[in-house]
């Protein structure tokens, strides 16, 4: 049996930066265009590769004597003449970079480049990998371009508002699968959780992926009915830092005209009780695992609310536009205050300023968020309009703005000097991006209904007029407050939790959009005893956590749910949530 490492696998066997086979050599680029390095197409098949490949970079390194070149035919055995000459080339092209001191990564450069040929001109019954997890907005700005052109030409780009979500890891799959695995081979590669239900993996999970259009060959179908393994429950996953999934699949043997994809379908949930550690071989893991049929929620989108929240405010940096209550003096109209510490490319950074206390104002964000309540705020800095509908995109004019401009003015040099280039020209641009802020000032009068836009559970409150909401949370304000409580009441069900956790999901980490369009949470209708009831719970809930914040130093979600009172309002929200949507309840 022979086994391969992949480690280098490319977008194409023959776009630009590969190896191009041409008859009887294969051409490494270079540096120089016009003067690739040639190697003979008959080392490129050779089990031995890597080793006489190694050999050439051995001899280039040894002091030069008449027998040198000789000794080196000799030890590569290669076939004919004509490919030793071939690598001779090679040799003493190496020995004049080796010589003008280029000579640290021409060994790495050439077997990389190699590797990807290799494969495709022998491939495999079998591929088992772990591809690299990347999404979109994560990529550096040159790379997102062609990420998009090659997952697009392979019917992988999920667009709209799910674009940047996009993850390098599918498209990874499907071009090892084409360039890399026989008919009739299988496959299993390591994924993020999100694979199994995020909707920007969709397009992945019905196996109907395309060629590029210059492959010049027909698609071959994709079989991704085999048991998927779901390893969100395993205490001691194999990549501790995300939630994994894993899928397997495989190529049919003989295509047929009406041959078709295969959907994934089939999941196992993978969880144990006992400890495993990743380096323990795979025969000693399996015993400690248990394995469940996944359950299979159905999904589909709210008809009332799938449209109508929104995500708040991209409120950062914060080291720019938010503080604490506890690093900050209120006097005579006037807020004295030190910025939250900067994270990722402003981590270092922080501000004291001192600001009219019009421009300052009450800000939620997900940490506050508990089962019906809130826990603490931090402040916002920005902008605000006269009659607080609006950011301004200039600096407010008039009296009572000295203070506030010339913090700006400071705020929006130090914003520039460190955003990268496609972020918004400015700081006022950035914190109302694509008028997050001020969809939410223009309703600030208004109470809202929130929840969490990531987290291992979701959580929800109804939160009072006059605060502005943060991007790590999803809102909705209503004319009638009891509609809003109604929905606080479904999102923290507790007969509704699994669901959430598992089904209602826009990846492994994140909800985003899932809980309304994957639930068809029907709109509040005051006629419905249930509707009412949950609506009626969710007002005593909020009262009774905030009565626990009051009591606390700190308060948590197994706080309320542990508070005897509130499990008898839960135990009421359940059974009116049983009643309206029965197929999406735990048993």
């Amino acid at each position: 049996m022979n086994i391969h490492l992949g480690d280098s696998l490319q977008w194409s066997a023959r776009g630009s930066g590969s190896a191009i086979e041409l008859g009887e050599v294969v051409e490494i680029p270079t540096d120089e265009p016009d003067n690739p390095i040639r190697l003979p197409r008959t080392l490129l098949l050779s089990d031995d590769f890597a080793q006489k490949l190694g050999h050439v970079f051995e001899y280039a390194n040894r002091p030069e004597n008449a027998d040198t070149e000789n000794n080196l035919k000799a030890v590569l055995g290669l076939p004919t003449p004509a490919d030793s000459e071939v690598m001779l080339a090679v040799y003493r092209r190496l020995r004049e970079y080796i010589a003008a001191g280029k000579n640290n990564v021409w060994h790495w450069y050439i077997a990389n480049l190699i590797q990807p040929l290799r494969l495709a001109n022998m491939p495999a019954t079998r591929l088992v990998g772990n591809p690299p997890w990347v999404v979109y907005n994560a990529m550096a700005d040159d790379r997102q371009d062609a990420f998009r052109r090659h997952a697009g030409d392979r019917n992988l780009w999920a667009g709209r508002h799910l674009a940047t979500q996009n993850d390098l890891a599918a498209t990874f799959v499907a071009t090892c699968v084409d360039f890399y695995l026989q008919p009739g081979g299988k496959f299993g590669f390591v994924l993020p959780y999100a694979a199994l239900r995020a909707r920007h993996w969709a397009l992945f999970r019905t196996g109907e992926w395309s060629l590029p259009p210059d492959a010049g060959r027909n698609r071959t179908p994709v079989d991704l009915s085999k048991d998927a393994w779901d390893m969100l429950a395993v205490s001691d996953p194999p990549f501790p830092q995300a939630n994994s999934s894993v899928v397997f699949g495989s190529r049919p043997r003989v295509v047929r005209r009406n041959t078709k994809p295969k959907a994934l379908s089939g999941v196992w949930a993978l969880s144990n009780d006992e400890p495993v550690d990743t380096k323990m071989p795979w025969d000693e893991v399996k015993p400690h695992l248990q394995w469940n049929r996944r359950r299979e929620w159905p999904t589909a989108p709210s008809p009332a609310y799938a449209d109508e929240f929104r995500q708040g405010a991209t409120l950062v940096p914060q080291s720019l536009v938010v503080f604490d209550e506890a690093n900050a003096e209120r006097a005579l109209g006037v807020v004295r205050f030190h910025t939250e510490q900067g994270k990722g490319d402003w981590k270092g950074l922080d501000r004291d300023g001192r600001i009219e206390e019009r421009f300052a104002k009450p800000a939620l964000f997900s940490k506050h968020i508990i089962p019906f309540g809130t826990t603490g705020h931090l402040n916002i800095i920005a902008p605000f309009s006269e009659d607080d509908t609006e950011v301004l995109r200039d600096f407010p004019q008039g009296s009572g703005v000295q203070g506030f401009n010339l913090y700006w003015s400071v705020a929006n040099a130090d914003y520039i000097q460190i955003k990268k280039p496609k972020s918004p020209a400015t700081l006022a641009l950035q914190i109302d991006h694509i008028g997050k802020l001020t969809a939410r000032l223009q309703k600030i009068d208004m109470p809202a209904v929130v929840y969490t836009q990531a987290g291992s559970w979701l959580a929800s409150a109804v939160v009072s007029p006059g605060t502005v909401i943060d991007s790590t949370l999803y809102w909705f304000s209503a004319n009638h407050e009891t509609s809003m409580h109604y929905l606080s009441a479904l999102f923290n069900a507790p007969a509704l939790a699994d669901f959430f956790h598992i089904a209602g999901r826009a990846s492994d980490r994140h909800f985003h959009t899932g809980p309304i369009r994957n639930l068809p949470i029907p709109g509040y209708n005051r006629r419905n005893a249930h509707h009412r009831n949950l609506a009626e719970q969710s007002q005593l809930a909020h009262q009774r956590v905030a009565a626990l914040v009051a009591e606390r130093h700190r308060t948590t979600r197994n706080d309320v749910l542990r508070d005897r009172a509130m499990q008898i309002i839960l135990a009421s929200i359940d059974q009116s949530v049983r009643a309206i949507l029965p197929d999406f309840c735990s048993d």
